[in-house]
C-alpha cells in the first residue's frame, strides 16, 4: 500500500512541475535608435528573422520593454538605453495582417519587470499578443505623445520580442536562419 501511495505522490509532483505558465520561446532583442532630439516618430528596423515571406510566417507571441534598470545599453548599437522619462512619452503602433492592429500602445505598459527601489510602472506579465502574424515592421513605429518630442538623445529603445516561425505547410521552424 505504501508503494502505491508513493507512486501516486511521485506522479503528483510531476504534474505540478508540468503545470506552469507558457515557457519562454524564441526571442529577439530589437534596438530602436533615437539619434536626434525633436523626433516625433521612430521606425522599427527591418528584421529578417521576424519578416514574413513566401517561405515563412512569423507569429508574435509577446513583447516586453527592457528598461535601463535591466540593461543599461544596447548590445549592437552604441549609446545608452532610453531613460524612463523618455519612455513615459512613447507609444507603439504595430501593423499586423495589413492593418494597424496595435494602435498607440503606451510603452511603459510593456514593462513586466519590477525594479527594486524604482517608481517605474510595471505589469506582472509580458504583454502577450493573440498570435499576431504578418507584422509589418517597416510600417510599425514608436511615436511620442501629442506635444512631446524626444529629448536627451541619442539613446536606444530596447524591446524583447517572443515569436514563432512556421513554414508554408504550417510546420514550426526552429532556429534563426532563413
Amino acid at each position: 500500500m505504501a508503494r502505491a501511495i508513493f507512486k501516486r505522490y511521485k506522479f503528483f509532483l510531476m504534474a505540478v512541475i508540468l503545470v506552469q505558465e507558457e515557457p519562454r520561446g524564441p526571442s529577439m532583442l530589437i534596438e530602436l535608435p533615437v539619434a536626434a532630439n525633436g523626433l516625433n516618430k521612430i521606425p522599427f528596423p527591418d528584421i529578417d528573422v521576424l519578416k514574413n515571406d513566401t517561405d515563412q510566417v512569423v507569429v508574435i507571441k509577446a513583447m516586453r520593454l527592457i528598461t535601463p534598470q535591466v540593461l543599461v545599453g544596447p548590445i549592437i548599437l552604441a549609446g545608452t538605453n532610453a531613460p524612463v522619462t523618455e519612455l513615459q512619452k512613447m507609444v507603439m503602433v504595430l501593423y499586423s495582417e495589413g492593418w494597424e492592429k496595435g494602435e498607440y500602445i503606451p510603452l511603459l505598459t510593456m514593462n513586466d519587470m519590477e525594479e527594486p527601489g524604482q517608481a517605474t510602472p510595471f505589469r506582472r506579465h509580458a504583454t502577450r499578443f493573440a498570435d499576431w502574424k504578418k507584422v509589418s515592421w517597416t510600417k510599425s513605429y514608436f511615436q511620442f505623445a501629442n506635444g512631446q518630442v524626444s529629448a536627451g538623445a541619442p539613446y536606444v529603445v530596447l524591446i524583447d520580442v517572443e515569436y514563432q516561425r512556421f513554414d508554408s505547410a504550417g510546420n514550426e521552424l526552429k532556429g534563426t536562419a532563413k
